[in-house]
């Protein structure tokens, strides 16, 4: 008898499908294999209406905030619930914020909105154009597709995002004549313009009559998706038609899924549906996601660090990168009347707000975050030869992870590779950590299964008992 560990590899979907992992799902790429994904667990009542969009701002006393936009228009979380700020709106497209100061200026593609975070209140910013993304460069608000114009992209005065007369205290404009529409942009020091078949770098020149230069990043690169684009401190994560890309510094561009997922998100994907997308990054984990809703949704999750991804399934309708609101002494007695019973003290991290994690947002409207119980979770590793030139015989499976219940083993065995399929064999682990199971073939595929519910937190691979045959 033989024993052969065998590590969980990278989830490369895209590859032949032996020693890689063919399916990850409902878990995160770590470094020593993968970590459970949990299921949403809501933190209010569902929104007033459907969700188009969100955001969380900390304010310069350090209160954060948690915005949402609706179908129907903007509501804010305080202390449990979904507070109007504004109603009456009829908004088909995606809402998109950016802060400036105590200000989170919000746009939708038809109107253009302010929320004052020390006042808790929205109103029209009536100076600014209409758009379809907003964001920040420098002391500047900056548009695209201003005013309906989809070549177009358009910022305030300086310092004021209440001030867009073009010429006057270097508010402006700039037509994006060549390299199509504007998909969106990503802000900061300099701002990233993200065209359907170019990039271009927006920076500072220093000159008041031109405060800008445009400087081509790439002429044959382009943002398939304004759904797709996320940003994490200087790197701008988006889907172009050659896959997914991560732009570094404003100036490197790199492929992050080419013969990894790239084709395999392309073959479950319509390109019709790509403006159905939503993209962010989760900020505590080196994540970024793209995901397509439904019932159920698909994620796909990319980890930049380690250069691995996974999936999830689950449904939803939306997500975005925030952090948890702040709560006054007030709100927290709202929530637990009894604030000698509260399970947590008044110092806890939790009321303070600022921590942050990333929301998802069921198909009813409920915003949440991923803190249920563990969703199940499947692993499945390419075609392995374990006696290769001959046939393995099969006796039991040690999983390799600190789960004690809910753990199962299945096995395709084969001849062939490209073989029918036979009969899959399946164990459940074991109080001693061993998933008996009895199969033989010269090609095995094997499938690790954590059930929904189950406390785990890591899975790393699997110990296989076995003993070599003949040739066949």
């Amino acid at each position: 008898m033989s024993r052969k560990r065998i590590a969980f590899p990278a989830f490369l979907p895209d590859q032949l499908p032996r020693n890689v992992l063919t399916r990850a799902t409902n878990v995160f790429p770590a470094v020593d294999g993968y970590r459970p994904v949990k299921s949403l667990a809501a933190i209010s009542d569902p929104l007033p209406a459907s969700f188009r969009g969100g955001g969380a701002f900390i304010s310069s006393d350090g209160s954060a905030y948690l915005l949402a936009g609706t179908a129907n228009g903007l509501a804010r979380y305080t202390a449990g619930e979904w507070d109007d700020l504004i109603v009456g709106m009829s908004v088909a497209d995606r809402w998109r914020f950016a802060q400036f100061g105590n200000y989170v200026v919000a746009v939708n593609g038809v109107d253009t909105k302010q929320v004052d975070l020390t006042a808790g209140s929205a109103s029209d910013l009536s100076a600014a154009p209409t758009g379809n993304g907003v964001a920040v460069v420098g002391d500047f608000v900056v548009i695209t597709q201003a005013g309906g114009d989809k070549l177009l992209v358009q910022w305030s005065a300086f310092n004021d995002h209440t001030a867009w007369t073009p010429a006057v205290d270097q508010a402006g404009f700039q037509p994006m004549l060549t390299g199509g529409e504007v998909k969106g942009i990503a802000g900061g020091e300099y701002g990233v313009i993200l065209q359907r078949f170019r990039l271009v770098r927006m920076e500072r020149t220093g000159d008041d009559k031109a405060p800008f230069s445009f400087a081509e990043i790439t002429p044959n690169f382009g943002c398939a998706s304004a759904g797709s684009i996320a940003q994490a401190g200087r790197t701008v994560f988006f889907l172009s038609d050659r896959g997914f890309m991560a732009l570094e510094d404003g100036q490197s561009l790199k492929p992050i899924g080419n013969e990894k997922f790239d084709q395999t998100f392309r073959d479950s994907v319509s390109p019709d549906d790509y403006e159905k997308l939503w993209a962010a990054v989760d900020p505590k984990r080196s994540l970024v996601m793209w995901g397509m809703p439904g019932t159920p949704g698909r994620i796909w999750v990319y980890n930049w660090v380690l250069d691995r991804a996974s999936t999830i399934e689950m449904p939803f309708s939306g997500f975005f990168a925030g952090y948890e609101s702040s709560m006054t002494l007030e709100e927290v007695a709202a929530v637990y009347p009894n604030l000698d019973t509260m399970p947590y003290s008044l110092d806890d991290p939790r009321f303070q707000g600022g921590d942050p994690r990333l929301y998802v947002v069921s198909n009813d409207n409920e915003v949440g975050a991923l803190s249920g119980p563990t969703l199940e979770a499947t692993l499945t590793l390419g075609w392995v030869a374990l006696a290769d030139p001959n046939v393995a015989r099969v006796r039991a499976v040690w999983p390799i992870t600190d789960a004690i219940s809910g753990v199962t083993v299945s096995i395709d065995a084969r001849q062939q590779m490209g073989g029918a399929q036979d009969v899959t064999i399946a164990g459940e682990m074991q109080a001693s950590g061993r998933a008996p199971l009895r199969c033989r073939g010269k090609y095995l595929s094997a499938t690790v299964k954590h059930a929904a519910g189950s406390a785990w937190t890591y899975s790393q691979g699997f110990d296989v008992d076995f003993e070599a045959g003949g040739l066949r």
